[in-house]
């Protein structure tokens, strides 16, 4: 009898500790539903875009040869007209390059005309002729790089709104001296309108664009759709231009802005 109670007391506890566990059935999990109404999720009627504000027509203004920069005719600010000149380069070697091509010219018009003179034989008068047509081509092309490397001028009404050279500075092929910006008129371009997105728009179609500097929504049309994409952040991108309907005052080059498109 001794010997039975300890083992149904043991039994007792065992049972109790096993009802006290939580339940094995397992908890159901929640239902997720995908919306695949259109491509990326969205509105089917319009599309969304980041964008930024610019300028209708803009230029980088370089040099096409290694110069020594005599003035800056311009600073930061200025309005300019087209034609006006903005940067001169230091001329005296092409100069020299001129007068040298131009020697050059005379000494061959000179030996054909004496060949002429003399009766000289058929071939001779010949060559002397294809040298001076030679040294005709060296002198136009001494004489044109002088016009075109001199200075450069504005190729529109603008203002200038980047200066990066200085009197006396060496500038080389390709380096931006001078950026313009006409900024009588603004457009708006997406910066990161997808792949997916883009095959929605269409010329013509309404835009609203909220220009956040300003907190205004405006309204515009889509003007062009860029023929070549580009890549943000390891996504295919295309630019989307929009004309808008006013030009709001305060409106700046670079604000940034919020695009929706009307695809409907």
């Amino acid at each position: 009898m001794n010997k039975i109670l300890p083992l149904l007391l043991i039994l007792t506890l065992t049972l109790a500790a096993c009802s006290a566990l939580p339940s094995s059935s397992p908890t159901p999990l929640p239902t997720v539903s995908l919306d695949t109404s259109s491509p990326s999720g969205s509105n089917p009627d319009a599309v969304a875009a980041s964008a930024e504000v610019v300028p209708v027509r803009t230029a980088q203004l370089s040099f096409p040869a290694v110069g020594r920069v005599k003035s800056v005719e311009v600073k930061v600010g200025d309005k300019v007209t087209a034609g006006q000149t903005l940067v001169t380069l230091d001329t005296a070697l092409l100069e020299a390059r001129v007068r040298e091509a131009q020697a050059n010219w005379d000494v061959a018009d000179i030996q054909l005309r004496f060949l002429k003179r003399v009766g000289s034989a058929e071939q001779n008068i010949e060559s002397a002729e294809a040298d001076l047509e030679r040294a005709q081509a060296l002198l136009d092309s001494a004489r044109a790089a002088l016009e075109a490397q001199s200075a450069l001028t504005a190729p529109f009404d603008a203002t200038v709104v980047a200066v990066d050279t200085v009197a006396g500075e060496t500038v080389v092929p390709g380096r931006v001296v001078v950026t313009l910006g006409d900024l009588s008129k603004f457009r708006i371009e997406t910066t990161d309108l997808s792949e997916l997105d883009v095959t929605r728009v269409k010329i013509g179609q309404t835009a609203r664009v909220f220009i956040e500097a300003l907190n205004e929504e405006l309204e515009g049309k889509v003007v062009d759709i860029a023929l070549f994409s580009s890549t943000l952040g390891g996504d295919v991108v295309f630019t989307v231009t929009i004309e808008l309907d006013k030009q709001p005052e305060g409106l700046r080059w670079g604000m940034s802005a919020d695009v929706t498109l009307e695809t409907k």
